[in-house]
């Protein structure tokens, strides 16, 4: 996370909505820059931990995975980050519990309310 985001997580943390019972950070989601054919095992691993897309925080809360983006503003780039980072964490992990796309942020873009709710992200603002 950016220095930004930290103080936004570090402020929800102090008084979350829900106790959360475990927490998980910068989790590896997506296939990451593709090597050239005969690339090093060392070239693969050093790839797939730089070049993969990260979900800042994923946690459980009340034995619901959430999937979590941290950022100043809930606005379009936030609401399209948690919908696919929430997908490609789906489809690497495969949970066997419920899944959801949560924002936490300063703000949101009012403007988006019904986007968020329409596709099940809940925003929650500190």
């Amino acid at each position: 996370m950016l220095a930004e985001d930290t103080a936004i997580w570090s402020k929800y943390l102090a008084d979350p909505v829900i106790a959360i019972r475990e927490v998980w950070y910068d989790v590896h989601v997506g296939q990451g820059m593709l090597l050239p054919v005969g690339a090093s095992d060392l070239d693969k691993r050093i790839a797939a931990g730089v070049s993969r897309k990260r979900i800042d925080v994923v946690a459980d809360v009340q034995g619901v995975l959430w999937v979590i983006e941290v950022k100043p503003a809930a606005n379009m780039v936030a609401l399209g980050q948690v919908l696919s980072y929430t997908r490609l964490f789906i489809e690497e992990y495969r949970p066997t519990r419920e899944v959801r796309p949560v924002v936490v942020c300063d703000r949101i873009d009012e403007d988006l309310l019904d986007e968020f709710e329409a596709d099940g992200v809940m925003v929650i603002t500190v």
